[in-house]
């Protein structure tokens, strides 16, 4: 008797292409979700960290009667003077985060302020966070390592690669009027009211939001701001 062959089973062309178009669809709706979820992690991360800024700092000035006082951080005027630490250009603050860091980390970095531990003579260590990721581009963490490039060694860095933002009160009011040189909205009554502050400035890496840029939120917002922040 004779065997009968049956013809072996392949997809159509037209099959192959429905399924190809079925699978693009799904990742056109996926990948969104998937970034979207990134960008919820690395906010997640940066408020974690803002508060633990703030509250390093708060220890330090348990321990010591005052902030560190960096003579070339200083601002502001009158009743509003402040130190701050971060970016210089984007987030207007007047020295880099790695002359704070330095002092809570007890790294006595040579021609920095705390040079021979003179602004942390306990040697406490008051705040870590692990070493920064991507060589070429540092984010999430600190700059440590002959592989960073130089100019940035010690400042601490968020998800995004921008320097983290810390500002301080120096009058003894606790109180810090963001407005005059940070935030332009927040000014007298919704000035942040604690003796320490930190923020990062986000993905786009402006103080505000795309459209508003300077303003902590847009005017008659309800909704959270573009920044991470610890208040």
């Amino acid at each position: 008797m004779k065997t009968r062959l049956r013809p072996a089973q392949a997809f159509t062309l037209i099959e192959l292409i429905t399924v190809i178009a079925i699978i693009s669809i799904l990742m056109a709706l996926l990948f969104p979700a998937i970034a979207s979820a990134r960008e919820g992690a690395r906010r997640a991360k940066a408020g974690t960290v803002v508060k633990d800024i703030v509250n390093a700092c708060k220890n330090y000035a348990n321990d010591y009667g005052k902030f560190p006082p960096v003579v070339a951080a200083k601002g502001g005027a009158g009743a509003n003077t402040y130190v701050s630490f971060g970016d210089i250009t984007a987030g207007k603050c007047k020295v880099d985060n790695n002359q704070l860091f330095d002092i809570l980390r007890a790294i006595p970095r040579a021609g920095g302020e705390n040079a021979a531990n003179a602004l942390n003579p306990r040697q406490q260590r008051y705040f870590e966070q692990p070493k920064a990721t991507d060589i070429k581009n540092p984010r999430d963490g600190f700059v440590d390592g002959s592989d960073f490039p130089a100019a940035k060694l010690g400042q601490l860095i968020d998800p995004w690669g921008n320097e983290y933002c810390v500002v301080l009160d120096t009058d003894g009011d606790d109180i810090i009027d963001m407005g005059t040189d940070f935030y332009s909205d927040l000014t007298g009554d919704n000035s942040v009211r604690a003796p320490a502050a930190a923020f990062s400035m986000a993905k786009d890496g402006i103080r505000g939001g795309k459209g508003y840029p300077g303003l902590f939120r847009k005017t008659s917002s309800t909704l959270p701001p573009d920044d991470v922040v610890s208040w």
